[in-house]
């Protein structure tokens, strides 16, 4: 008996469970968006995702499942994770087109990707369905993320051929297989008694970290130096912050900064010393001693406070990739968000002077940071247009 002929008990009964690579994305703010208008407004949405979502996964040799509402369920080989995460990223990228476009509003979605055995059966439509840890764990991993990320279990990212992964601005980029995947983190999520490993794929200049509810259930990769606020599964947690408010951001100087293990403090007149780490640079790049960093307090890693952290720095002179927030044409200027490696964000004041017209929100650009008698902002880069495809042009 092949085990597209069997039902969902006989299924369950036998001891053959093939390896799958499973996919769930879902459209974030469906049930907002539903709410504030009718069908007419947001069935195109949901068409256009979608169809984006089943071209994608076809594109790379899956199938999709089922329609779960807003969201889909597809399914690919076990030999076949590279492909997965390949779909996933087309998936992001189309939408971000779309929304650049003006197509869509608003139409974002997060992804979630788990690796394992799982249960294959006949449903009574037909077709074959799946169900299993491994199923639950990637929905749970695309409930966890932030729209427009891609959370992969670490099943995953060992059974991937990273070298088959690419995106439009890896490409552009030249990242490396590496460059394709965060940190490893822990995340627990509903259902496992556990924390689960996992990295975020980037897909794009930096990653989208955690939604809110998620943010304290996420601890550090295993064997890291210990950053965040102390939590009883682990020496310590972090996570990704939204926006921070700007009457809260602070400025400091570089005091000391290892290259070699890209870590340092940064002293600021008031507060003292901060902890910093590389991953916790806008650009992941190393810190100079003696500039000016402009920062996001984050928690403090002792229970005291006793060594409260730096995120999302931005230093004088370096190049930061942002999105563009706000723009406020008739003044001359805007402002652009910039990302850290787990997702902490500020705002930087951006001046643009007559470009200021060029620009929308959701714009991506290459933004210098400069210092002034107002502290640190940031300044257009002569090749910074605006591009729709998150790729960077000349105007």
């Amino acid at each position: 008996m092949t085990s597209d002929q069997i039902t969902l008990m006989e299924a369950l009964r036998s001891t053959e469970r093939p390896t799958k690579v499973i996919l769930f994305a879902d459209l974030a703010g469906s049930t907002e968006m539903k709410s504030k208008v009718g069908e007419v407004g947001w069935l195109p949405t949901l068409g256009t995702f979608l169809d984006i979502a089943t071209t994608a996964t076809a594109e790379h040799g899956g199938t999709v499942v089922k329609y779960l509402g807003d969201g889909i369920l597809a399914v690919f080989d076990g030999d076949h994770a590279a492909e997965a995460i390949c779909a996933a990223i087309q998936i992001q990228e189309m939408l971000h087109s779309e929304n650049a476009d003006l197509i869509v509003a608003d139409c974002l979605a997060s992804v979630g990707i788990a690796t394992g055995r799982v249960v294959e059966y006949e449903a009574p439509s037909g077709g074959l369905d799946y169900v299993g840890s491994v199923v639950d764990l990637a929905a749970r991993l695309c409930a966890s993320g932030n729209p427009q990320a891609i959370w992969v279990d670490s099943a995953t990212v060992a059974a991937a051929i990273m070298t088959r992964v690419s995106s439009k601005i890896g490409r552009v980029h030249g990242f490396t297989s590496d460059d394709y995947l965060s940190d490893e983190w822990r995340v627990k999520v509903k259902g496992f008694a556990k924390p689960v490993r996992y990295r975020e794929v980037i897909w794009h200049t930096s990653p989208f970290g955690a939604r809110n509810e998620t943010v304290d259930q996420i601890s550090e990769r295993p064997g890291a130096t210990p950053l965040g606020q102390p939590g009883k599964d682990g020496p310590g947690s972090i996570a990704a912050q939204s926006s921070t408010p700007l009457d809260e951001l602070r400025e400091g100087v570089v005091r000391r900064w290892d290259t070699t293990r890209g870590q340092g403090f940064i002293t600021t007149p008031a507060d003292g010393d901060y902890y910093i780490d590389r991953r916790f640079v806008a650009n992941g790049d190393n810190l100079a001693e003696g500039r000016t960093v402009r920062f996001a307090p984050h928690s403090p890693i002792t229970p005291d406070g006793s060594r409260p952290v730096a995120a999302c720095a931005v230093q004088e002179g370096h190049l930061v990739h942002g999105t563009v927030h706000r723009v406020l044409p008739h003044k001359g200027f805007g402002f652009v968000d910039v990302v850290d490696q787990l997702g902490n964000r500020q705002s930087l004041f951006v001046h643009m002077g007559p470009r200021a017209s060029e620009f929308r929100t959701g714009h991506h650009v290459i933004v210098e940071a400069v210092r002034n008698y107002k502290g640190i902002s940031g300044r257009l880069t002569e090749e910074a247009g605006p591009a729709d495809d998150g790729v960077e042009r000349a105007a």
